[in-house]
């Protein structure tokens, strides 16, 4: 039996959030959400092991999808981080978490599980 990678999605626009879950988990990917850094933080906390963390980074909280990457981290050194955004990102080469990728919005779901697959094969 193999196991399933485990991806934290972090998005604070419900039905995104909903639509990548149901994607990812019809890909192979065992995932879960979180709608801000808060519940993001305290689901790294709980679980005991997620491979990839696929985080918004404007959540509008405490530093966005850059403060869970860099908790997710401390936890995990060698977790995957993939970054998205609809915005530009004159700040994604500074903010990132080292090796880290980014998806811009809007996006193709079914192109990202791809892209995560990759991440993670690495």
């Amino acid at each position: 039996m193999t196991t399933r990678p485990t991806v934290l999605v972090v998005e604070d626009d419900a039905l995104i959030r909903e639509v990548m879950q149901a994607v990812l988990q019809d890909e192979g990917f065992d995932a879960f959400s979180a709608e801000d850094v808060q519940q993001a933080v305290a689901a790294l906390e709980s679980t005991k092991h997620v491979d990839l963390v696929f985080a918004d980074i404007d959540l509008g909280d405490r530093g966005g999808g850059y403060e869970v990457a860099r908790c997710a981290r401390r936890r995990r050194p060698d977790i995957k981080i993939v970054y998205t955004s609809g915005g530009a990102r004159e700040d994604l080469q500074h903010q990132r978490v080292e090796g880290a990728s980014f998806v811009p919005k809007p996006y193709v779901p079914t192109a990202v599980c791809a892209m995560l697959k990759q991440a993670l094969s690495r």
